[in-house]
Order: structure tokens, then sequence, then C-alpha cells
């Protein structure tokens, strides 16, 4: 069986580890980037297209049409979005559409793009945006997997075409699970023999590392300040893990004692970053709605809220044997539920049960 991942960028390394799951049960598969990931994950298939990313002035760009990917994120709501966009958003996308499709042809000559059997849409997108790619893919009788993780499904929304022409949708986001009962829930996969292990200085200043992608997602600011409180009194030291590598983030990390990873309200709960922190044997805050923990009630995450983060990270700092339960408890965890082949098995069973693959 031909599967391929197609996605914006891998900017976690999730995607790069799903190809490896399916390699490794013995099924062909490949990963298409449209531009490469600014933290180096490696790359399978790179089209590097134009008129995509975080380019500052694309950004801006996107301000002025009220572009529908620039929705603020909101959790701990059912509200359920679907992509809307302006009439000039719709004609600047026209372009690059035509823009883009040289490309696109060029690269499904070139690589056999249309003859995979199952489609792995990461938030749930395809190469254009009225999905004239899958409607393609649909009629020829291939199976389309939509997987959302990050705020693609809580900002822009879903975009109908897709939406409407997916025969799995997949979620690692508990408020997307809860918020889309069309959403089925699956582990991220995870590979903790990548990640250093934790080695903190002994003595002197107890190390909170917080390494956010979008600031205004994970509370950072509340993170700064309630650090800067307790160091007034408390050996605390702040270590912002922002715009670097991978590899150079992974370094610095190891050496902290505690790792925060959000305090937004709702569920957005934990994802890449704190995987990292829990394999590495480091104690990990965060912050999970009652929901969320009963959906996991076996996790190790120390919690904590945007009112009590200061209390809790405190109580965290001044118990030594508090901060190293929490810490061991991580990677035992991590191989329970994140593993990467463990995720790999699972996703092979739901294509049994849909009738995709056979024993």
């Amino acid at each position: 069986m031909k599967v391929l991942h197609l996605s914006p960028q891998d900017y976690t390394g999730t995607i790069g580890l799903f190809v490896r799951g399916h390699r490794a049960l013995g099924h062909e598969s490949r990963m298409v980037t449209f531009y490469p990931a600014p933290n180096r994950y490696p790359e399978d298939i790179c089209l590097d297209l134009p008129f995509v990313g975080a380019q500052r002035w694309l950004l801006w760009l996107k301000r002025m049409v009220r572009a529908g990917s620039l929705r603020v994120p909101y959790t701990g709501t059912r509200e359920r979005i679907f992509w809307k966009p302006s009439p000039v958003e719709k004609l600047l996308l026209a372009f690059r559409d035509r823009v883009w499709r040289p490309r696109v042809d060029r690269a499904a000559r070139e690589y056999g793009l249309w003859d995979f059997d199952i489609y792995h849409l990461e938030g749930g997108m395809s190469f254009y945006r009225d999905g004239r790619d899958v409607k393609m893919l649909k009629e020829a009788g291939r199976r389309i997997v939509s997987y959302y993780h990050g705020l693609g499904l809580r900002m822009r929304g879903a975009i109908t075409p897709v939406w409407e022409a997916t025969d799995l949708n997949l979620t690692c986001e508990f408020d997307l699970y809860m918020r889309y009962p069309e959403v089925d829930y699956l582990f991220l996969p995870f590979d903790p023999l990548m990640m250093p292990p934790a080695n903190p200085p002994g003595e002197g200043r107890i190390r909170i590392c917080h390494a956010p992608r979008i600031r205004s997602v994970k509370g950072t600011e509340k993170i700064l300040a309630a650090v800067e409180d307790l160091s007034r009194d408390l050996p605390v030291e702040m270590v912002l893990i922002e715009k670097m590598p991978n590899a150079e983030a992974l370094e610095l990390k190891a050496t902290c004692h505690i790792a925060v990873d959000q305090v937004a309200d709702g569920d957005m709960g934990y994802g890449v970053n704190s995987l990292e922190s829990l394999s590495m044997g480091i104690a990990t805050v965060t912050n999970l709605s009652g929901a969320y923990r009963e959906f996991i009630p076996d996790h190790p995450f120390f919690l904590t809220t945007p009112d009590t983060l200061r209390r809790d990270l405190r109580e965290l700092v001044i118990d030594a044997d508090l901060r190293r339960a929490h810490a061991d408890a991580g990677p035992a965890w991590i191989r329970r539920h994140h593993d990467w082949l463990s995720v790999a098995r699972e996703l092979h069973s739901i294509y049994r049960r849909l009738g995709w693959e056979t024993e």
C-alpha cells in the first residue's frame, strides 16, 4: 500500500514520523511539503512554493485582506468553524493557484503524486483551496484522510470541499475531538529515543523553560511575568526558547529543571513541546481542563491555570521531590501513548477497520 502525506510544512517532525511508521510496517510512504520548516526537520519532497509561510510581508497582506486563517483561536467551545474567505482573499488565492499549478503538475509527474492509495492532508489542506485535486483523487477512488494538529481547524476552520471529500478525520487535539463529532482521536507520534536526557545543573538557579511558536496561543506573557515575580525571592531563571533550529532548542531544553507548555484557557492541552520535555525527564507544567484530565487520567503533568500559575510554579520550585516525581513519570507515559510505532499500528488498525487494508 502507498500512503502520501501532504502538508504546508513539517514544523514539529510529526509527519516524518508517520511516514517512518508506514515504512516500518511494510508500506511505501512519502511526505510532500509546500515549503521548508524553519526549525529544520528533515524534508522528503519539498516543493518550496511561493506565497506561503510566515514571511512578514505575507502576514501583513493577510491582515489587510482579513484572511480567514488569521481568526483568533478560541478553545473551550463547541463552535464549528468553516473557512470563509473574503472576496479579495479568494482572488489572491486564485492567483496563487495559477502560479503553483505548473510546479505541482511537474512534481506530480516526477514523483507520481497522484498514484498513491491513501492521502493524508495535514490540517485538511491540499494544494488548492477550491479542492480540485482532492475531488480528482476522490473520483479516482483514492482514500482521503485529514489530520488536524495545531491551529488550522481552530483559526482558519475546515475547508469545505476537502471536508466533504474526506473519508477519515483525525486529530490529536482534544478540543477539536470534542467540537467535531466526525473527528476521531489519535495520539501524536513521537520518538523519545531522539531526545537528549535532561541534564540541568545540580546547584544554582532552577531553570524554567518555555518554547512557544505563537506566544498569544500559549499564554507566554503570563508565564514570563510569573517567573519574573518568582525571581524576586527564589533562585529561578527563565529560559525562553524561540526561533531556533530544533536541535539547538533540544540542547537548551535539556539544561532545564521545569518546562511550561501553556496556560491558555480551554482545551489546548499539550503538544510536541511537552512530549520533548516529558521524554527527557523534565517536570512539565500545562493547563488541562477537567474533561481533558478525565480523557487522560494517567497523565504525568503538573497542572496549573492562568490564575494559579505563580503559586503552582513556586510549589514546584521549592519541592525537589515533587519535581522529581513528575519528571520520572514522563518517559514511561510517552512510551505508553505516543511511541511512533505504536501510533502507526493504531492508524493501520483503523485502515483495516475501514476495509482499506487487509490483514
